[in-house]
């Protein structure tokens, strides 16, 4: 008896596999289903009126999503892997050796081990709709396929785009694939099952790409491509950070002109080699703690706010604005100032037209934002966002005017930086709707939001901001109210790391150890874009030492990008740079440990404050917030992992030639 797959047989001797993983909303490929679909597939290899097979899923969300977590969250245990990985490949050499025509008929997301499955088919069929994505994103967990994806895809749609789609780890629409031919057909989904029966009927053969996109699999082609592939993504990356892009373009270089069965084989050996690097680990961990966040916030038993009044149209509060209204909540807002809303327009704008395609959808987006005239225009709101500028009192004012006109369970949120919320409630007649809703600029594009709790904050208020912030597609991360939060806390240090050992001459070198360890950008860049003013506030209120070079510049009137010199020129808001001076990147390691020893050591501070619920969540909050480098699973890791007496990493080399 199986419990999450099922076979049934029609008059015409086709078998309709169908996935049905018991219990879940979208299909994954665990052992259990591995271990049904092996047990099916030969239940159906015996029936001598077979005529054809199709393997397609009953659930409306899509084929398979991929792995699923719990067997990501194993992958430190290398037995069970390998015993994971044998089973997987045994199914899908067995699909790939059946005797009859087999289709899968895809729909929705057909991702990682169900896009293996699905190459394991002799052909594929696809629902030509919006909702159908095809791709192997494995690669940004720091794995790479290991159902005999790396062996099949090649020979599907070629080895340069099969090279492109897993290093990339890009999804793919239906007419995309169909381009590529990565599938034989895009039809409307009522048409899957009688496309599948037509391929049956027919019988065409495999799809096999054209000669001379082939031709790089062999002799030296296949040397000069892996090259010049691999010189392309040095001057990108270390291969801590991207370890398993690495382990593909070796995989490929090495098993590309072998056997099928051959390269099967060595994708394995990759795999499990590639699972003993903690930054491959640490990469899967990564990805697992940012599931964990949005799905405790989606699993919350809350009414989410659909109806949002923001106050302000500052640069947070403009953007907050426009994402909100793009993702489908009714916003108000108010701003007295004609330039500020302006510029609130044009954001929105851009905002929308990145993210909605659709004309009527565009459309719908534009009409959901709305410029409020009063204060009585707020009544009808389930959240206010007040994002005014830093006055304790005005804030103050401004919350008890609104606790006037609210309803009683409408939430107060504010995107303060650097205020405390007791101190902003301590005059509410209801201090347990005051929440932080902290974002980052661009808040379009940034995924953290502080949560930030008072001492009198209610869960209800909390529950419902956390939840708006996963409506949105952020990680909400709550957080005890201190100054600095945690993500500032984790930042500052990093930047007055840097200002203390500054010198003119040594600025893109200082900033390049830091990039080359792997953060997003350099320390004296940052502070330069935060505003060295900003800094010197943020340091004061969370009582560090403000390093003399940066009162000097700040006192001279540099104060960073928007004054057009800091700690670096700027021009435009670029960054005007001199390249990094010859034999510079041999300091890179140990000047690279001078700035990210101050990060660490204000994690372990905040995780003894117990500003957030564990020590997960500081990791997190270094790297969804502060930029810390995913390959090193976040500060606490590094610490307690690695170990601050090894070596943080590998310097990168620096190729000139192919």
């Amino acid at each position: 008896m199986t419990e999450h797959c099922r076979v049934e047989y029609d008059a015409d001797g086709i078998a309709w596999l169908t996935l049905d993983v018991a219990g879940e909303a979208t299909n994954t490929v665990p052992m259990a289903v591995l271990a049904e679909l092996s047990e099916l597939l030969d239940d159906i290899a015996a029936r001598p009126d077979l005529r054809g097979m199709v393997l397609r899923s009953a659930k409306p969300s899509g084929f398979v999503a991929g792995a699923s977590n719990d067997e990501l969250a194993a992958m430190g245990d290398l037995d069970r892997v390998a015993s994971l990985i044998d089973l997987g490949q045994a199914v899908t050499t067995r699909l790939y050796g059946l005797k009859v025509p087999t289709v899968a008929a895809i729909h929705g997301h057909c991702l990682g081990s169900g896009l293996e499955l699905a190459l394991g088919c002799r052909y594929r069929v696809a629902d030509e709709g919006a909702a159908t994505s095809l791709g192997l994103p494995d690669v940004r967990l720091g794995l790479h396929p290991c159902y005999g994806a790396t062996a099949r895809l090649p020979s599907v749609v070629g080895s340069w785009r099969a090279l492109e789609l897993m290093t990339s780890g890009r999804s793919v629409d239906a007419a995309a694939a169909k381009q590529l031919g990565l599938i034989d057909a895009a039809v409307p989904a009522e048409s899957l099952a009688d496309t599948a029966r037509d391929f049956i009927a027919r019988d065409p053969g495999r799809h096999r790409p054209r000669i001379w996109s082939q031709m790089v699999r062999f002799g030296p082609a296949r040397w000069i491509t892996y090259r010049y592939l691999d010189a392309q993504l040095q001057r990108q990356a270390r291969p801590e950070n991207f370890p398993a892009t690495y382990a593909i373009l070796r995989l490929w270089r090495r098993a590309a002109g072998r056997r099928l069965r051959e390269r099967v084989r060595a994708e394995r050996e990759s795999l499990l080699a590639l699972i003993r690097k903690p930054s491959a680990l640490n990469l899967v961990r990564t990805y697992l703690l940012q599931d964990r966040l949005r799905r405790e916030a989606r699993q919350l038993d809350v009414t989410v706010p659909q109806v949002i009044h923001v106050i302000g149209c500052g640069a947070i509060g403009a953007g907050l604005a426009a994402v909100l209204a793009a993702h489908g909540r009714q916003v108000t807002v108010h701003e007295e100032n004609e330039s500020a809303l302006e510029g609130l327009h044009q954001r929105a704008e851009t905002v929308f037209q990145q993210r909605l395609a659709d004309p009527a959808l565009l459309e719908e987006a534009r009409g959901r934002l709305q410029v409020a005239s009063g204060v009585d225009t707020m009544a009808e709101a389930d959240m206010v966002i007040e994002a005014i500028d830093e006055d304790a009192e005005a804030k103050r004012v401004l919350y008890a005017a609104l606790e006037e006109v609210l309803a009683p369970d409408a939430v107060i949120a504010t995107t303060t930086t650097t205020l405390m919320i007791d101190d902003l409630a301590s005059e509410m007649r209801h201090p347990e709707r005051l929440t932080g809703f902290h974002c980052f600029h661009p808040v379009e594009r940034m995924t953290m939001v502080e949560v930030v709790s008072g001492s009198g904050t209610g869960e209800s208020a909390l529950a419902r901001t956390q939840a708006l912030a996963a409506a949105l597609d952020k990680l909400p991360l709550r957080v005890r109210s201190a100054p600095g939060f945690i993500v500032n806390r984790l930042k500052l240090p990093y930047m007055l790391k840097a200002a203390g050992i500054y010198e003119r001459a040594r600025r893109e070198v200082i900033d390049g150890a830091a990039l080359d360890f792997g953060m997003p950008i350099g320390p004296l860049e940052m502070a330069d874009a935060i505003g060295l003013d900003v800094c010197i506030a943020m340091a004061e209120a969370l009582g560090r030492t403000v390093p003399d070079k940066l009162r000097e510049l700040v006192d001279a009137g540099h104060t960073g990008m928007a004054s057009g010199k800091g700690f670096h020129d700027w021009k435009h808001g670029r960054r005007v740079s001199a390249s990094v001076p010859p034999g510079g990147e041999q300091d890179f390691p140990s000047l690279a440990r001078e700035l990210i020893n101050p990060i660490v050591e204000e994690a372990v501070r905040c995780s003894e404050e117990g500003l957030v619920a564990d020590d997960d969540m500081v990791d997190v909050a270094a790297l969804f917030g502060a930029g810390f480098p995913a390959y090193t699973g976040g500060p606490l890791t590094l610490r307690r992992v690695w170990g601050m007496d090894t070596p943080l990493y590998t310097p990168r080399k620096r190729r000139n030639t192919l």
